[in-house]
């Protein structure tokens, strides 16, 4: 008796814990890729059919969308929200999450792979306040409390360009091939950190899409 007694214990200790909230790092569909004082780049990957654990979200994050999917998500506690329009290759968004963390399980409701680059600023106040830079073929696309966002976009009339961020920046391949920090990307969602105060140059020999996600 003592024996099954420990067992339903044990199991239902391991049901709790299974479903307990994990930070977003943990998640095992969020694979984080880099990790620094300044920034951790994550890339989020769910097949069509595949739910999250119940995680956590604590910093600022911005994200570029590299293929979308129907997802739909569930807060603790509550029923799941309506599907919603599957994103498009090289859609910004920037949620703010520091100060006011919130948890959240994602289900990918349809059958292609929902795959994002995630950036996430690793302070939680205090961020910087430098004014955003001009730069041929470059123009701001999303400016918040933690990131400087730009576009770039190459082609014939301009397949180069060169500027300076004051910040660690990350630059993500939307469309296109281009050549950055002297590694050539050739696949969407392929990236590349540009660190402070380093001039550095975006070429293609053909036309480019890139977005820029400078934390502040």
């Amino acid at each position: 008796m003592l024996g099954s007694v420990w067992l339903f214990s044990g199991a239902f200790f391991a049901a709790c814990l299974g479903s307990a909230q994990v930070p977003m790092e943990k998640e095992p569909h969020h694979h984080l890729i880099l990790e620094s004082e300044a920034l951790r780049v994550l890339e989020p990957s769910i097949a069509g059919g595949d739910t999250t654990l119940e995680h956590l979200h604590v910093r600022d994050d911005a994200t570029v969308c590299i293929s979308g999917s129907s997802m739909r998500t569930r807060s603790p506690g509550a029923d799941w929200n309506l599907v919603g329009e599957p994103c498009r290759l090289g859609q910004i968004n920037v949620t703010e999450y520091a100060g006011k963390p919130a948890s959240h399980t994602v289900q990918n409701a349809g059958s292609g792979v929902f795959h994002l680059v995630v950036v996430e600023n690793m302070r939680e106040s205090g961020w910087s306040t430098n004014p955003p830079f001009s730069a041929l073929a470059t123009t701001l696309a999303k400016e918040t409390r933690a990131f400087q966002i730009y576009q770039v976009r190459l082609d014939n009339s301009s397949r180069k360009t060169i500027h300076v961020h004051k910040k660690p920046t990350i630059v993500v391949l939307v469309s296109g091939e281009v050549t950055a920090e002297n590694q050539h990307l050739v696949q969407p969602g392929q990236w590349v950190l540009i660190p402070p105060d380093e001039m550095h140059l975006l070429s293609t020999q053909t036309e480019a899409t890139v977005v820029e996600i400078e934390v502040r």
